[in-house]
């Protein structure tokens, strides 16, 4: 996918004074990130699955869930099928753009936490449920994953011969799993890499409970899987600045993701109409989640 020249030079006007920019948006991803596509030990876009080419009714998305982590909290042997898989992404808005942005799929209703699902496919789904918009807890600075889950089964209601995708944000920080209590500490640093992964594997632990939920009560084919992994960046990479999932990387860890299948009785969808582009902000979403 090529780069739009109009919408380069917009953003180079706009922030051309500011080095975090420069840095975040030049030179981690064309300079870094150049270095791992071309690496031949790291998993190519060729590669990838393209989610709406698969056999699914509900595809469960968790964000930035690695596949190695998964297959240690998860338990694949309680799955009818896994496999670990390539991401077309390696941050939300990269996943959502490569997969959906610019096409059309009436047949799909999306249930998103994530503001980038509204900002790169605002007008690619049937219905898109932005929970991002009104749901965000305050203190825990996300949408909880129950609300996830219960306007999943809401919408499943309300469009039964729809496939659904539904994409939880945890295990993305802000981490608010196992026992991380109210109020949330919001923003917090980490030193230790042992310390960030023993939250990040609570916070997945914490989602996938509800994420089952959501498998037993809608019937269909359902799959867990991830827009993308996770790393925390230590020694050279922390001093460049590159943060837990840059897009346009591709290393093993922020691109593979699990692909985990629930088999059950399968759904009839339907085809039907596209709904507008919505104009609902993100930014100050995105800000509270760390993406900008």
């Amino acid at each position: 996918m090529g780069i739009d020249p109009r919408h380069a030079l917009g953003e180079v006007r706009k922030n051309w004074n500011s080095p975090n920019w420069w840095q975040n948006r030049v030179f981690v991803p064309f300079v870094f990130g150049s270095a791992t596509r071309l690496h031949p030990r790291y998993p190519g876009y060729g590669e990838a699955v393209r989610v709406m080419e698969e056999d699914w009714d509900t595809l469960i998305v968790l964000d930035a869930c690695r596949a190695d982590y998964f297959e240690q909290v998860a338990n694949p042997e309680e799955f009818d099928q896994y496999t670990p898989r390539v991401s077309l992404g390696s941050h939300s808005s990269e996943w959502t753009r490569r997969n959906f942005g610019g096409k059309s799929f009436g047949d799909t209703v999306y249930v998103s936490a994530n503001p980038h699902t509204s900002l790169e496919a605002g007008d690619s789904f049937h219905e898109i449920v932005e929970l991002w918009e009104s749901e965000t807890d305050e203190e825990a600075g996300v949408v909880l994953p129950a609300t996830v889950r219960d306007a999943a089964i809401e919408a499943h209601e309300s469009y039964p011969n729809k496939r659904l995708i539904v994409h939880f944000m945890q295990p993305h920080g802000p981490f608010i799993g196992s026992d991380q209590e109210p109020p949330y500490k919001l923003g917090r640093e980490y030193d230790s890499a042992q310390d960030y992964w023993q939250d990040y594997s609570d916070n997945l632990d914490y989602v996938l409970d509800y994420a089952h939920d959501v498998a037993e009560a809608i019937p269909g084919r359902t799959v867990f899987t991830a827009d993308h992994g996770q790393m925390f960046p230590q020694g050279l990479l922390r001093k460049l600045g590159v943060n837990s999932h840059p897009p346009r990387f591709r290393l093993p860890e922020v691109v593979e993701i699990p692909w985990a299948v629930l088999d059950g009785p399968r759904r009839q969808t339907r085809a039907g109409t596209v709904n507008e582009a919505s104009s609902a902000r993100v930014e100050e979403n995105l800000e509270l989640l760390g993406y900008k």
